[in-house]
């Protein structure tokens, strides 16, 4: 516990610090919200008048100080194109992109543990082999790329898939099974993008964490008193190969959970990512900030799991 209370208090101002920076590198950047409004009929003392309402007439310093106090009050302030306060725009959007990212989470923890444990055991093989292959394959593949070419075969060829969207507006109503069905008919290829991208990372970490368990003293003196190898592998070199991962998962916590949002971008899933984007293109500075919030917390929230989880895989850690 005193170590969770100095974790969590140590991460007060590393949050506020990311803000500030965010925040900063936000409003310097070129271009302006009240772009938007730019219309022949508008005229500037309108304009002026807009950048008032908005507060972006004020100092930059001032700005952030005020999205401070209202950050302490529990206010992320209003989305400037929907007008949707910001905590609401993220919720709305937060269970597709859950969704998404747990199913996406399981499948590369069941795929990545089996295919990396057995390639660094049988270093060498043919098996070994096609699975390094298909790593370094997948993690040279750009992933925008990859859902494109996911999006042409399967939906616009084969017809298999729908290229978009979450649900079609036909099975609003339909029974739960049916409405199921089509979800994960739209599911599919977002999934299968980010699992592609996903386990072949995971899997050379796994591979290479096997590989070095594997020529340590202790596994060779336990063949040597005739331990099966079944034994070794799962009970004496699993967990402990299990380190590297639970690091990587626990920075990769935010994309998992905050989606992927060139993904969500390309195949229109209405999650996180998706409202990230758009606001992005269109200056929407809260949304933005809220964006970041949520991420920072995932990340010292991912990192504070990560090491928690070393204790519970090795009590030797403290």
């Amino acid at each position: 516990m005193p170590y969770l209370f100095k974790r969590l208090l140590g991460s007060v101002p590393l949050l506020l610090g990311i803000c500030f920076l965010s925040f900063m590198i936000m409003h310097l950047a070129p271009g302006d919200p009240t772009l938007m409004f730019m219309d022949p009929s508008v005229s500037l003392q309108d304009l002026a008048q807009v950048r008032e309402n908005l507060g972006l007439d004020k100092p930059i310093l001032v700005q952030f100080a005020l999205w401070l106090k209202h950050l302490f009050q529990g206010d992320l302030g209003y989305s400037f194109v929907s007008g949707k306060p910001v905590i609401e725009a993220i919720l709305e959007r937060f269970p597709a992109t859950l969704f998404l990212s747990i199913s996406s989470l399981i499948l590369i923890l069941c795929i990545t543990f089996p295919l990396g444990l057995i390639s660094g055991y049988k270093k060498g093989s043919m098996f070994d082999d096609c699975v390094t292959v298909f790593s370094f394959i997948g993690l040279s593949i750009p992933t925008f790329w990859l859902g494109l070419v996911f999006i042409l075969f399967f939906s616009l060829e084969l017809n298999w898939f729908p290229t978009s969207g979450y649900l079609d507006p036909g099975y609003q109503y339909s029974q739960w099974y049916v409405k199921l069905s089509n979800i994960g008919a739209h599911i599919f290829l977002p999934l299968l993008t980010i699992i592609v991208g996903g386990v072949a990372c995971l899997t050379r970490y796994h591979r290479f964490s096997i590989i070095q368990i594997l020529n340590q003293d202790y596994i060779k003196a336990g063949r040597a008193r005739g331990l099966s190898e079944t034994r070794l592998l799962f009970k004496h070199s699993f967990k402990n190969a299990a380190m590297p991962i639970i690091t990587i998962l626990g920075m990769d916590l935010p994309s998992l959970i905050g989606g992927s949002y060139i993904i969500e971008f390309i195949f229109s899933w209405p999650g996180m990512g998706q409202l990230g984007v758009a606001s992005v293109f269109s200056r929407d500075y809260p949304i933005l900030m809220g964006m970041i919030l949520f991420s920072s917390i995932l990340i010292i929230t991912g990192n504070l799991l990560a090491d928690l989880a070393y204790k519970w895989v090795d009590p030797r850690v403290s």
